[in-house]
């Protein structure tokens, strides 16, 4: 994250969630001890880590605070570049730390989750859209869940007047965030984060979003998400007293018609009436529109055009043979039956 936040020298930085001290100390040396960097942290017992960590590595640029990160706004000048390493339910680090399988539950996700959409926000207020050098905030959480990801960065581009922008100059591995999943639909700029798995990258799982504000001014109405389509409700402004007079007509749906159609059917002609529709619906009717039926009875009345080959040739002789032997048997049954004459047998020697 520190990398993507690219910190430079001279200018007012803030790093939102700072114990024990490992991105702040990182953002003071890229920062060369110049300019200010002030370290946050809620809880009082890890800022001792912090302390320690700045007083050892001899930051002199450094200011310390044991405050609440949405309430930073109304205490801190405006900044140029802000880091939010957001706390999180940890789902990332399951391979250094099994507990966190049986910690963690449905409702801590959810609980994350809102508070880090409320962190954000936070932290887009402070920063400065006019800083000449700056004017980015960077949201980070070692976790893989949704929820916890895309689902925050999503409400801050919905809320906010921020863009998302690449970082792959910095940090050039990571595989792209998730612009759908299951049956959320996020927006498709989120492709430009980044996730880090550890069966991929060999590291804890992460999640690196670089956020760019483009204006100081927080918009009135949230960012429509069309996204999802809702039915329409028609509200009792709408029960005029012409349009609860007047009489309405539904016509009946082609498809209630063609299923009482296909229950008449038998199961032969059904499948016949489906082949027909598949067909239809590929367009194969256009290229070779079916033939009326007068045309296919003139066809079995023609005679057969002459043949091809030596196979076909045979065919037909032995069709016309037939036709020559057919008429000579039915004259031979209509023909008088023919007298026989008595042959007198010759007398054998002897009698």
């Amino acid at each position: 994250p520190v990398m993507a936040l690219a910190p430079q020298q001279d200018e007012v930085v803030l790093d939102m969630a700072a114990a024990p001290g490992g991105k702040t100390t990182y953002i003071g040396q890229l920062m060369r001890n110049s300019g200010t960097l002030f370290a946050n942290d809620l809880r009082k017992d890890r800022c001792k880590a912090l302390v320690a960590n700045v007083h050892r590595l001899g930051l002199t640029n450094v200011v310390v605070t044991n405050l609440d990160g949405k309430k930073l706004s109304k205490m801190l000048p405006r900044l140029d570049r802000v880091l939010l390493d957001a706390p999180c339910t940890g789902s990332g680090i399951i391979a250094r730390d099994p507990s966190v399988k049986v910690k963690r539950g449905q409702k801590d996700f959810e609980g994350h989750s809102r508070l880090q959409k409320e962190l954000l926000t936070a932290a887009i207020d402070m920063v400065d859209a006019g800083s000449k050098t700056g004017g980015y905030i960077v949201y980070s959480t070692c976790s893989v869940a949704v929820e916890e990801n895309e689902a925050v960065v999503d409400h801050a581009l919905k809320t906010r007047n921020v863009e998302l922008v690449s970082f792959t100059s910095a940090v050039n591995f990571g595989v792209e965030g998730l612009s759908k999943y299951r049956e959320r639909r996020f927006h498709p700029s989120l492709n430009l984060s980044r996730r880090y798995y550890p069966h991929v990258h060999n590291m804890d799982g992460f999640f690196v979003a670089k956020l760019k504000k483009t204006s100081n001014k927080v918009p009135e109405r949230i960012k429509k998400d069309r996204s999802k389509v809702e039915d329409k409700v028609w509200g009792e402004e709408h029960w005029t007293s012409d349009f609860m007079d007047s009489v309405v007509d539904f016509e009946e749906k082609n498809g209630d018609s063609t299923a009482k159609k296909k229950k008449n059917l038998n199961a032969r002609d059904r499948k016949k009436q489906r082949r027909e529709e598949l067909l239809k619906a590929r367009g194969f009717e256009q290229k070779y529109p079916p033939k009326p039926a007068d045309s296919e009875a003139k066809e079995e009345n023609k005679e057969p055009a002459a043949a091809k080959g030596k196979k076909a040739k045979v065919k037909a002789k032995k069709k016309r043979s037939l036709e020559d032997v057919a008429p000579a048997k039915e004259a031979a049954k209509e023909a008088p039956p023919k007298k026989l004459r008595k042959v007198k047998k010759a007398a054998k020697p002897g009698e």
